[in-house]
């Protein structure tokens, strides 16, 4: 069923294909586990391989549409039945992706944050407060497999908390190790944008706003499963930050909102970048299953 798979810096990515169909899925090995994520969030498979004396194969999908959830179902059951004895040959010769020599490679680090399976932005506010409470020249390893939280946020995160960073490929997920070099760098137009609301539509389109926007907006106060984007996902009372990310890596939305007026949105799909008014005007093609997360200042 997969074809065109491809190495990335960590993970893979290919097509799925089912039927005369064929889906782009992103696309991670664990030791005994394999997840195939749909990049826009429309399905996600998950394989687990139990050994004995015989392996036994756990199947779970997660799809928006049941048509694609029973056809997959059926799909890889039908698959992992015609070719199982060619799986279990080639799984006895393969050799492991060499983790010891990365391990060797990387840094010992007595500080550690385990932020895999959490979506955007539980690991970016978690980061931000480990970071915090840690004096210069210490280090901590975030261990993470969110593909928007490794693309796109925590590198901003990194140079918002003054920090140098190294990524490690750990197979189905990343090490990020951050090293501490000093106070946060605090850019006084990110502060004067919170209380000149006029300035936010124009912030928005520098990352590094976003990342501040995390640090400060820390507090969850309400998450909600989605299945695609709309604008009244984007209203909530008083001033609140409203983010929104898929199970897959094909999109991330972000949005500083007071009551029903949207200040500036931040809409990520696949790389391509749409800000406040081109973002609403795209917003109804973003499909596929992720999470949405309403998020308060911690002082408020």
């Amino acid at each position: 069923m997969l074809s065109d798979v491809r190495r990335l810096s960590w993970g893979y990515s290919a097509k799925l294909k089912l039927g005369k169909i064929s889906f782009p899925v992103l696309v991670k090995v664990g030791r005994n586990s394999l997840e195939m994520y749909e990049e826009q969030g429309k399905f996600m498979v998950h394989l687990e391989f139990v050994e004995g004396d015989s392996v036994k194969v756990r199947i779970r999908v997660e799809a928006s549409n049941e048509m694609v959830k029973s056809s997959l179902e059926e799909g890889i059951s039908r698959n992992l039945n015609e070719y199982a004895e060619s799986i279990c040959k080639a799984g006895k010769g393969r050799s492991q992706e060499p983790l010891g020599l990365i391990m060797m490679m990387k840094p010992f680090v007595r500080r550690h944050l385990d932020v895999r399976g959490e979506q955007c932005p539980i690991p970016e506010i978690a980061a931000k407060k480990e970071l915090t409470k840690m004096k210069p020249g210490e280090e901590l390893e975030i261990l993470v497999d969110h593909p928007a939280a490794v693309d796109v946020t925590l590198p901003e995160v990194a140079k918002l908390m003054n920090c140098r960073y190294d990524i490690y490929n750990m197979g189905d997920y990343v090490s990020f190790v951050m090293l501490k070099l000093g106070d946060p760098i605090m850019n006084k137009n990110y502060l004067e944008a919170l209380t000149k609301r006029e300035r936010i539509p124009e912030m928005m389109k520098d990352m590094g706003f976003i990342a501040f926007l995390y640090s400060v907006f820390d507090k969850v106060i309400r998450q909600l499963p989605t299945d695609g984007l709309y604008p009244e996902i984007f209203r909530y009372d008083g001033l609140t930050l409203v983010t929104s990310a898929s199970i897959g890596r094909g999109w991330l939305a972000v949005a500083l909102v007071e009551d029903d007026k949207i200040l500036g949105m931040m809409l990520d799909i696949k790389g391509d970048r749409y800000w406040n008014q081109d973002a609403l005007k795209v917003i109804n093609r973003v499909k596929g299953i992720g999470n949405v997360f309403y998020l308060k200042a911690s002082s408020t």
